[in-house]
């Protein structure tokens, strides 16, 4: 499925309603995950837990947790082979954010040709490849 398709598809906040199975780990402000829409097979996601938008609406506390969680991402991808991250967070609606839920992402290498949202070429992990991934991401990081 193309991400422009489940964009328009979309309901509710994926980050807060579509999670659960999805989550690597967590802690008491934020979790990690992969993202559905990868830039590269081993895109990981930083999200609050609270639904914000901006990074100004975010406690210390929480901070501190994705802080935590960026740390453990990047380590991971480093476990993986990928010892260059690029972390990119799209503060606020104006920069092209596609979904209204503060979020950070962790990117093996050290330059991305294409940071946009590119939708229409973009495309959502088959079930398969989903599961795969997280069972792949799980067994090398023992998150």
């Amino acid at each position: 499925m193309k991400y422009l398709t489940y964009l328009k598809n979309l309901k509710v906040c994926p980050f807060c309603e579509d999670i659960k199975g999805k989550i690597l780990l967590e802690n008491d402000g934020a979790y990690l995950t992969y993202s559905l829409a990868p830039y590269h097979k081993y895109h990981l996601l930083v999200i609050p837990k609270r639904h914000v938008e901006n990074l100004a609406e975010l406690t210390w506390e929480e901070h501190i947790c994705m802080t935590a969680l960026f740390v453990t991402g990047v380590k991971t991808l480093g476990k993986l082979g990928h010892n260059d991250c690029t972390l990119l967070t799209r503060d606020s609606g104006s920069l092209g954010k596609s979904i209204k839920h503060l979020h950070g992402h962790i990117i093996p290498g050290g330059f991305i040709q294409d940071t946009s949202l590119n939708t229409a070429v973009r495309k959502i992990l088959s079930t398969d490849e989903e599961k795969n991934l997280k069972k792949e991401l799980k067994k090398i990081s023992k998150l």
